[in-house]
């Protein structure tokens, strides 16, 4: 019964997020900020040692293009393209300051060199804790390792992993992924009799899943994967996993 509330519990989240991401693909519109204040300096660089390319006046507006740091790359009206300091907005009315806030640091993702993180979920009926860290190699793709502890009324098990993910609109507030990858699996036996022993099989898997943005660096992950455990018995095991969890990108 408890694995089939976790299940459904699970689902539904997963449904949720896809609709949502949907819905944002469906409105996605480029964000413009009005200037608020007196001027604004548009350097050549993300950095005030760059040189001054223009000036944009009070009441102009312009397209942010991507943020690194506190610096935005941003399009004024007359097409010319520079950076300008976050921290120079304040002026702004405030709905520019929400933007800058909250829906601007999405970018950063992008930029990223490293995502940690811990989950917990069910383990085909057991409970499973995970914790991962990723690498990216790209703002599309990652490379990721991760440990997870099964506990479960038979046996527990030891999992090791290694997982190529691919994560194609890392732009959205809600980011769909897709992973393969392989590893090994340590399975301990609670029961003492003779014919029960530990032992250690190769696993290969596939996942998907989607990564919501909380705030600033901070992402809600949910995940299913499916893994082929390959025994030296006669028949293979099939292993379903289900996970949800927090992770932080840095």
């Amino acid at each position: 019964m408890m694995l089939k509330v976790k299940l459904l519990w699970l689902t539904l989240f997963l449904f949720s997020l896809i609709v949502y991401a949907a819905s944002v693909l469906a409105d996605d519109k480029p964000i413009e900020l009005q200037i608020a204040v007196s001027y604004i300096e548009l350097h050549s660089g993300p950095g005030v040692g760059y040189p001054i390319l223009n000036v944009i006046e009070k009441g102009e507006s312009v397209e942010v293009l991507v943020k690194r740091t506190s610096w935005l790359k941003v399009k004024d009206q007359r097409n010319n393209i520079g950076w300008l300091n976050q921290n120079d907005l304040f002026g702004l009315t405030q709905q520019g300051e929400k933007i800058v806030q909250s829906e601007l640091t999405l970018t950063d993702f992008q930029h990223r060199d490293y995502e940690a993180g811990v989950m917990y979920g069910d383990f085909d009926g057991a409970d499973f804790y995970n914790i991962y860290l990723g690498y990216a190699l790209s703002p599309v793709f990652s490379a990721e390792i991760s440990a997870g502890k099964a506990l479960g009324s038979i046996s527990d098990s030891d999992l090791y992993e290694v997982m190529l993910i691919s994560q194609p609109f890392p732009e959205l507030i809600v980011i769909p992924y897709i992973g393969v990858g392989g590893g090994i699996i340590n399975t301990k036996p609670h029961s003492v009799l003779a014919d029960s022993e530990n032992r250690q099989d190769t696993l290969m898997s596939v996942a998907i899943g989607l990564k919501y943005h909380l705030a600033r660096n901070f992402l809600l992950r949910a995940e299913y994967k499916y893994s082929l455990v390959l025994t030296d018995r006669d028949d293979n095991e099939e292993v379903q996993t289900w996970k949800l969890g927090f992770s932080v990108f840095f």
